[in-house]
């Protein structure tokens, strides 16, 4: 019960005019924010390209903001981090941050680190979480018979609400599994759908490609690495971990002609990386690997720092940027690590 009250009190705070408080109070604390998609419309799980702007200007106004390969190099150089410092972290190498969102950080003269997978910048490997969701967009009829558990049928009537719900179940369901049980599923489910699926991605879930990567990092963008595939790491074998890992920076290094230091674990959740999976990012020349979860451990390691989900939202956005839901988790041990499915 206490608890729960000095979490709500936290939190309340920031409205009640203590954003500023909760700014100084965690100024030594660095503020890592992670996004994933953009675009130029409302469009659920994805930032407004307006909502994107203002959040920068304001990061500019009030922060220090820098890229993780700053960060981390002002940490080696003094041993603390940079006062107010934010860093900007985009995930997975979608081409609309290079459409949307780098000319809005250009604009802007600010920067961010961007984590790439490097089989989906090569342009002909689709983010499995999409495939699915291409398949869903396309066909009324959707086959699971055999596939999810309640889940008898053979087809099914789909509503766009009907949709976003299996998406997620499927989504869920995945997660909680082992890597080549994924694909098992995966290979089963599209041979029983009526329509194929593309060889390369389409132009909604296109990412990067080289020369655009090179584009940005001529322009205060940082190249970080999210291996080859998208794995969860911490259901690999160690040999998969090392092509995935040291293989996806050997990648980047060969392409853009400089080693990536930061690199930034799929998923991200506690379950998806281990000891094991971190020798090898330093065994690669990485200074640093970011999750995809916070909670009081905020940057007591470098190769496991935490980050805040940004989102389109101003005050979810302006909680996380000032340090709202780092002093929660300071004060009371909040965190928002998923919960396994099963």
């Amino acid at each position: 019960m206490m608890r729960n009250f000095k979490a709500r009190a936290v939190r309340l705070a920031g409205p009640l005019g203590g954003y500023r408080a909760c700014r100084f109070l965690t100024r030594s604390t660095p503020k890592i924010l992670m996004y994933h998609r953009f675009s130029r419309r409302e469009q659920p799980g994805f930032v407004h390209h307006e909502a994107f702007e203002r959040q920068v200007a304001y990061l500019k106004n009030h922060f220090n903001l820098i890229t993780i390969g700053d960060l981390i190099a002002a940490y080696q150089e003094s041993g603390c981090f940079p006062g107010n410092s934010v860093v900007i972290t985009v995930d997975d190498g979608y081409r609309d941050f290079y459409d949307i969102a780098y000319p809005i950080l250009k604009k802007h003269d600010a920067t961010a680190t961007f984590y790439v997978t490097t089989r989906f910048v090569e342009g002909d490997f689709w983010l499995w979480p999409d495939s699915i969701k291409y398949i869903l967009e396309h066909s009324d009829n959707i086959d699971l018979n055999g596939l999810l558990d309640g889940e008898g049928f053979q087809e099914k009537r789909l509503t766009k609400s009907s949709r976003q719900h299996l998406w997620e179940r499927m989504v869920n369901h995945l997660l909680a599994i082992d890597e080549e049980e994924k694909k098992k599923w995966l290979d089963a489910f599209f041979l029983k759908q009526d329509i194929p699926l593309p060889v390369e991605p389409a132009e909604e879930y296109r990412a990067v490609n080289w020369q655009q990567l090179k584009d940005m990092a001529a322009n205060n963008i940082e190249v970080g690495a999210h291996t080859q595939n998208h794995p969860s790491l911490g259901r690999l074998k160690e040999g998969e971990i090392v092509r995935e890992v040291i293989g996806s920076v050997d990648i980047i290094e060969k392409a853009m002609g400089c080693k990536p230091v930061s690199f930034c674990f799929p998923n991200g959740q506690p379950s998806d990386y281990t000891e094991t999976v971190k020798k090898y990012v330093k065994d690669a020349g990485c200074l640093s690997a970011v999750t995809a979860f916070y909670d009081k451990y905020i940057v007591d390691d470098l190769f496991e720092i935490r980050r805040f989900n940004a989102s389109d939202d101003w005050q979810s956005f302006i909680k996380s940027a000032n340090g709202v839901e780092a002093l929660a988790a300071r004060l009371v041990g909040s965190n928002n690590i998923m919960q396994a499915c099963s």
